[in-house]
């Protein structure tokens, strides 16, 4: 499946006859960034959008951690059969297949409210 990069940071991908979106954040977070993929839709969530996953890529370089939410977004997509309404039970789907893949390429799940590192 094929997942562009947009600017600002927007992931897209195709289900159907609809494309769907995935915002990018990142995060100085003291020796790395911190990375989340957010699930806004068809149309964008808003405030409503879904956090599929947070995690630390490895990397000091905010462009290369949107390369690898990228490449973990088309990598999930694969692995996952999704219906053409993305529902609910859809999204859970890619945010375990997500989890899945960037543990897999030895990233560290993330949460976004804790404090920054003390290092």
């Amino acid at each position: 499946m094929t997942v562009q990069l947009n600017r600002p940071v927007l992931l897209t991908f195709a289900v159907g006859p609809y494309v769907h979106r995935v915002d990018v954040a990142t995060k100085d977070i003291g020796c790395t960034i911190g990375t989340e993929l957010r699930y806004v839709g068809v149309n964008g969530l808003g405030n409503r959008a879904v956090s599929l996953v947070s995690y630390r890529p490895g990397t000091r370089y905010h462009d290369v951690a949107e390369e690898c939410a990228q490449k973990h977004l088309a990598t999930a997509l694969e692995r996952v059969q999704l219906s053409t309404q993305m529902d609910g039970v859809d999204v859970a789907t890619l945010a375990l297949s997500l989890a899945e893949v960037v543990q897999e390429d030895h990233c560290r799940l993330w949460d976004p409210n804790e404090e920054e590192d003390a290092w």
